[in-house]
């Protein structure tokens, strides 16, 4: 299942990889070149689109993927469901952007980039069908094609545009191109799905799919009402240094965490007892190596964010702290998805909601204080959650051994002291390395050497522990 699963992740990763790489280069092109407060117009469109999103299909394109009778007949119903709903809430978006942007303090810009950014909704709404249809066939190869030509398109047509001084609506249009050709490629992957309707089809997506729609609406407020508070209590510049931090200290969490969940539920989706536990411990220990080294890189490589220019410099301890949050909402994510996968979905919306509660309780209480602790909030929040998360996971799902789990990782964690000895030591002896590009370049490679070394020399011990922990009984 670990090779399966690995292999799924991989061609998901090369996707999320190209995607998020592209948007980026976008977003460090911008920050270049514009002030914070445009960033944090873009940000609030982003929010308005993401959350819209995660509403157009109620869940029903999500559960084809779970779905255990006539998928084809039931995919049609599905994309009647999504394509309805994402047209209303378009139309409706349209209307209210206006307003809506004088609450969130988004400036003259604010109205029209929400407008066009809703413009992609019906696009991604019918590809998502496609999406999750070929993610239920294992076909990942076919399933991150669209998304990677779609992702250099929109990024070439976004730079293009930001270059010839078009300002924040260069990503805007970029978007909207993105989306189409997305829906369009899927279609050359795998034929059209056409609109259908059958209301047992409709009532078994939603039935099982509407947690996974609430849950994906509550993480989408959780991961945004801080933009909210941000941008009606501190305005535009504070929100565009903090959605820059966020931005990049969330990217290997979208890259590896999302990517490697994403992966194991189709295949958690099939196990059944304490095999479901394994498999768990299996994806925690190979996401663990991959994910530890990113986010601490990205604490200690901090301060480089000022490359971007002084005005970056608040962003940096925010950075810090993100990456502490980025980290620990990747278990959280993991935790989430196995539950999901054997069906306890209500379990899995119960969490998040905690997760919101506690985040929205910190943010009301600390935001006004600065956007440091806005971080800080994020971080005491995503802990708090993970820990009930592994107190309800540890009832829920047998075959998890945290124990044997920890033994495994113990030269992913001796790599991760001396990657962080190597970065202080290089930055206490070179001080020029601390925000420079030939600093980052150096520093970077030592800091992979260090992390890497006490993997290579237990390699075979570590392969060994993680293929007993599959077959242990």
């Amino acid at each position: 299942m670990l090779a399966e699963a690995a292999k799924g992740a991989g061609w998901l990763g090369l996707g999320a990889g190209v995607v998020k790489a592209s948007q980026t280069l976008v977003l460090l092109i911008l920050a270049a070149i514009l002030a914070p407060s445009a960033l944090g117009v873009l940000a609030i469109g982003a929010l308005v689109l993401n959350v819209t999103s995660a509403i157009t299909d109620l869940g029903s394109s999500t559960a084809l993927v779970y779905w255990r009778g006539d998928v084809d007949r039931a995919a049609r119903s599905a994309l009647s469901v999504a394509l309805g709903s994402s047209l209303v809430l378009t139309t409706a978006v349209w209307f209210v952007a206006p307003p809506l942007a004088s609450v969130l303090n988004t400036g003259p810009d604010g109205a029209s980039v929400i407008r066009g950014l809703m413009l992609c909704l019906p696009f991604l709404s019918v590809a998502g069908v496609s999406q999750e249809l070929l993610r239920r066939d294992l076909a990942f190869k076919r399933r991150v094609f669209p998304d990677i030509i779609s992702a250099i398109v929109g990024a070439t047509v976004s730079v293009v545009l930001a270059a010839s001084g078009l300002g924040v609506h260069s990503l805007v249009i970029g978007q909207l191109v993105q989306a189409v050709l997305v829906m369009l490629l899927c279609w050359a992957m795998r034929p059209p799905v056409v609109p259908g309707w059958r209301r047992s089809d409709v009532s078994g997506l939603v039935a099982y799919g509407g947690s996974l729609a609430g849950a994906n609406i509550v993480q989408l407020l959780m991961l945004n009402v801080d933009y909210v508070i941000v941008a009606h209590q501190l305005g535009a510049d504070a929100l565009g240094v903090y959605s820059m931090a966020f931005r990049l200290a969330y990217m290997p969490f979208l890259v590896v965490g999302m990517v490697v969940a994403g992966a194991a539920f189709a295949f958690l989706c099939r196990l059944e007892g304490a095999a479901v536990g394994r498999a768990v411990g299996q994806v925690l220990v190979a996401l663990s190596v991959i994910a530890i080294p990113l986010h601490l890189g990205m604490l200690l490589l901090a301060p480089q964010l000022t490359l971007l220019g002084e005005q970056w410099a608040p962003g940096v301890p925010v950075l810090r702290w993100l990456a502490l949050y980025g980290l620990a909402l990747t278990g959280l994510h993991l935790l989430i998805t196995a539950l999901n996968a054997v069906s306890r979905t209500r379990d899995g919306l119960l969490l998040n909601l905690l997760h919101l509660a506690l985040l929205t309780g910190l943010l009301v209480t600390l935001t006004g204080r600065g956007v440091e602790l806005v971080a800080v909030s994020q971080l005491v929040a995503v802990l708090l959650s993970a820990v009930v998360a592994g107190f309800v996971v540890r009832r829920r799902i047998d075959g998890i051994d945290v124990v044997r789990i920890l033994v495994i990782l113990r030269p992913v964690l001796l790599g991760a002291a001396a990657m962080t000895a190597t970065a202080l030591v290089a930055h206490a002896l070179l001080p020029w390395s601390v925000v420079s590009v030939p600093g980052l370049l150096l520093v970077g490679v030592l800091m992979v050497a260090a992390y890497a070394l006490p993997l290579w020399t237990s390699r075979r011990r570590f392969v060994s522990l993680v293929t007993e922990l599959r077959s242990q009984p």
